[in-house]
């Protein structure tokens, strides 16, 4: 109950940004801007997050957790309304970038938030719990596009005012106490092993290359393999198993270990894929979709609750700052990657995600054969 009101701060600051993220594409396209232009303007964003990624724990120490979020929502609430006072495309570049390194901040400000004053044998359900919040927020937050008017500055007005008002719930949040129980501090703060953050850190690598490829490619995949009249339904579909395994998934990562559910959740994603790939009718795409979704979409917050370990305090938003760091530079990579593979095969998004799962069950098989020796102490 005492995460109720940051949960309520992030649907209303998720319904902002997201909104925002597709309203400023879709009101530069109804300006006449390039496909390059909008493209520009969209990578400022995500460079901003890869930015702040170096120096988001050091700003949170300082702040602190809520006077950092309250920062951070008036940051994208003024970069919001900044962007109806000039069409220069140089400042809106340097805009998006304020609003990603804000994003970026809040970010790993919540999920440090959520993973430190969770019980630690209760981290993977926590982190379901962010996940489900943060997904059905950034799900709603598109039907706004078909209700306000996009040729205005309505749109922008309505995001400010969502960042802004996420900063009345955080009046009801008890500041997060990340240290713990002073009793057992020494073992709350100590670093899993080398191998085990590695793990982490390279299951987030793999799951920012894979949601980045399902949200930008996966669209232009459908249409390829004609069926682009229900682009919509499949990727409505795919977000909602992704919601829907996230409460079990974090429940299953508790009680079988989260090793176990990476493995799971990799044979999901490749059977999916294989699926798309060779079979055809409307019941087995389903099924595939429903594979792919429930596996994609719970990769990063078991892998995230992996590697943080048993940290605690400073050490675990600064592990946090990581794994957005990794994350960040997966989903700038993996489009790039996929994106080039479909342009010479026709099914190339979905060989891209057999091999890039395929690496990953390796390392993970790998890591589980390590797991015994002695792989040092420090990344």
């Amino acid at each position: 109950m005492r995460l109720v009101p940051l949960y309520f701060h992030l649907i209303l600051l998720t319904l902002g940004n997201a909104f925002l993220l597709t309203l400023v594409a879709v009101y530069l396209n109804a300006q006449g801007a390039s496909a390059a232009q909008v493209g520009l303007v969209g990578s400022a964003f995500y460079l901003g997050m890869f930015g702040a990624s170096f120096f988001a724990d050091k700003f949170i120490q300082y702040c602190g957790h809520v006077s950092a979020l309250i920062l951070c929502c008036v940051t994208m609430a003024l970069a919001a309304l900044a962007l109806t006072w000039t069409d220069l495309l140089p400042l809106w570049l340097i805009l998006r970038m304020f609003a990603g390194v804000a994003a970026a901040i809040g970010f790993v400000a919540v999920e440090s938030w959520v993973l430190g004053v969770a019980p630690l044998n209760q981290r993977s359900r926590s982190m379901a719990r962010y996940m489900l919040v943060y997904y059905f927020s950034y799900g709603i937050s598109q039907l706004f596009i078909d209700w306000i008017p996009l040729s205005g500055i309505l749109g922008f007005c309505l995001a400010a005012g969502l960042c802004l008002l996420s900063v009345v719930p955080l009046y009801w949040t008890q500041r997060p106490d990340l240290n713990g129980d002073p009793t057992t501090s020494m073992v709350a703060n100590s670093k899993p092993p080398r191998s085990e953050r590695a793990l982490g850190l390279v299951g987030c690598l793999v799951a920012g290359m894979l949601l980045g490829v399902l949200s930008s490619l996966m669209p232009i995949q459908l249409k390829q393999l004609a069926l682009g009249e229900e682009v919509g339904l499949y990727m409505a579909w795919l977000i909602l198993c992704g919601m829907a395994f996230q409460l079990p998934n974090g429940t299953l990562s508790d009680r079988l270990g989260q090793k176990t559910m990476m493995a799971v959740q990799t044979a999901m994603i490749g059977i999916g894929c294989l699926l798309l790939w060779e079979c055809e009718g409307k019941s087995i795409l389903l099924l595939a979709f429903a594979l792919l979704g429930a596996g994609g979409f719970t990769l990063y917050p078991t892998t995230m609750a992996y590697a943080c370990g048993k940290m605690n305090g400073r050490a675990l938003v600064k592990m946090t700052q990581k794994l957005m760091f990794v994350y960040s530079l997966g989903s700038l990579a993996g489009p790039m990657m996929a994106g080039m593979m479909l342009e010479r095969f026709q099914a190339g998004l979905f060989l891209f995600v057999i091999l890039l799962v395929t690496g990953w069950g390796i390392w993970l098989l790998m890591m589980r054969l390590l797991s015994n020796k002695p792989v040092g102490t420090t990344i």
